[in-house]
């Protein structure tokens, strides 16, 4: 009997793309590890932290507001504050003097204002004065003023004006002749009075003693005011 002889196929040399390719299927291939990001949880803490300490200084702030005390309408210069001009409201002081406690309410009533404040005014120390109006060596004047012979916006407490008497009016002729003879003079409006029914309002002014003749002279008669600015 013969033998029998098998014919085989020679094995081919695989590639080596191919392996790479049976290895990235097969799933064993090396894996490279995932970087942490350490940085993102360090800007979370951060921000945890800025933002609970903002809470704790917004609740430590309202802890420490303290009643003062406030204007409850418009005050104006050289005035005096009366019980009802007074409110009471909660705030935080930045500084000692910065403000008026409410428990001295008794003391601040009767003072005088420095300068013209509207309603809502903390009031502090400096903004008041013991110094009654008018003051040593002051005169109060009114004079009466026609339309026309002031500023058309009106003048308000603490404005400096310019007063010059004019001749005419309605006085006796022997107040006109003394009117119009004195010169202008300088003077702070101290309040406005009402417009009567022919338009001309009184304006109290305080002068000097250098100015008191002339004041008392040019309330005879008519006057012209002129509203100064800063520096005038």
């Amino acid at each position: 009997m013969g033998s029998a002889v098998s014919f085989s196929r020679p094995p081919q040399q695989r590639s080596s793309d191919s392996v790479v390719t049976d290895q990235a299927e097969d799933g064993d291939g090396p894996r490279v590890p995932r970087r942490r990001r350490w940085w993102l949880l360090a800007v979370a803490v951060v921000l945890a932290a800025v933002v609970a300490y903002g809470n704790y200084a917004l609740i430590a702030g309202q802890d420490e507001r303290v009643d003062v005390l406030v204007l409850t309408r418009d005050v104006g210069w050289g005035q005096r504050i009366g019980e009802g001009d007074l409110g009471v409201a909660k705030a935080v002081p930045d500084q000692p003097l910065a403000s008026i406690s409410a428990n001295d309410r008794a003391a601040v009533v009767g003072q005088v204002v420095r300068s013209t404040l509207p309603a809502g005014t903390m009031l502090a120390p400096g903004q008041l004065t013991a110094q009654p109006v008018p003051g040593p060596g002051e005169r109060l004047v009114g004079l009466q003023v026609k339309p026309g012979h002031l500023p058309a916006r009106g003048l308000a407490p603490g404005d400096l004006v310019q007063v010059s008497p004019v001749a005419g009016g309605t006085g006796t002729d022997a107040g006109q002749a003394s009117a119009s003879t004195a010169g202008p003079f300088r003077a702070r409006v101290l309040g406005v009075g009402l417009p009567d029914s022919t338009g001309a309002v009184t304006v109290d002014v305080l002068v000097g003693a250098d100015a008191a003749q002339a004041a008392s002279s040019a309330a005879a008669g008519q006057v012209v005011l002129v509203q100064l600015g800063p520096g005038a």
